[in-house]
């Protein structure tokens, strides 16, 4: 990910809001940007009595984590080695960010002592509005209904970023090549009315599905009316601060 991906709800209008988003993907490009730009990071260690403060080395959502630089100080670096879980807090490109950082071990980084994490599960955000309000992500997962030339069959959207990027996985007897278009998708959610669009597959790759069963796994661009994108994108980020 290049250093000029910027989240759009960061340019806009000087009203802010508090976002938790959920999405794999758009957190990834959200940690590659801090990684690109060389944002500082902190957290407290020692019951608030020490600051950790560091930067990110590297960011791998593929694998499933991060690494962040050692300190100077060997009793910081123990405590946060020593913690279950911390949050990192960054100032990045006019909004505040905040991730847990769980599961951590001691790592190298191109010949430099690192602390490496699992990946966030969630991000928080405080920054300026751009995006629509977004609604509490589902805790169930969302069903595609896909019609392919003769061929039907569901896929399970697992990830969707605020640029329309995401993730779907389906049966390991499918093959969709790179450059496929999946016309009048159905997206099925039990509490809300289809959503409709396209999928141009990006790639695809074979992984562990969530019942643990091998699955395929293709990167998708969702193509449809800005309102059916939106719909799908609330799914996935939550607006701290919308009324209900």
């Amino acid at each position: 990910m290049s250093a000029t991906h910027r989240p759009a709800s960061i340019d806009a209008v000087a009203t802010t809001t508090r976002l938790l988003v959920r999405s794999g993907i758009e957190i990834g490009h959200t940690l590659e940007a801090m990684l690109a730009d060389g944002d500082p990071i902190t957290t407290e260690v020692q019951q608030g009595e020490r600051l950790f403060l560091s930067r990110l080395l590297h960011v791998d959502a593929l694998q499933g984590s991060f690494v962040v630089a050692c300190t100077a100080s060997k009793e910081a670096n123990l405590a946060l080695l020593t913690s279950a879980a911390t949050t990192f807090t960054c100032n990045h490109r006019g909004a505040h960010y905040g991730f847990v950082a769980t599961a951590p071990r001691e790592a190298e980084h191109e010949g430099s002592a690192a602390i490496r994490f699992a990946f966030p599960v969630a991000l928080f955000a405080h920054q300026r509005r751009a995006q629509p309000r977004f609604q509490m992500p589902p805790v169930v997962p969302l069903r595609c209904e896909i019609d392919w030339g003769p061929l039907s069959f569901d896929a399970q959207v697992v990830d969707v970023s605020l640029d329309g990027i995401g993730t779907i996985t389906y049966d390991t007897g499918i093959h969709l090549p790179t450059g496929t278009r999946l016309t009048g998708v159905r997206i099925v959610h039990p509490e809300r009315s289809p959503v409709i669009v396209d999928l141009e597959v990006r790639y695809s790759c074979r992984v562990l599905g969530r019942d643990g069963r091998p699955a395929l796994r293709s990167g998708c661009r969702f193509l449809g009316a800005p309102e059916d994108l939106d719909d799908l994108i609330r799914l996935f980020v939550t607006d701290l601060d919308a009324k209900p």
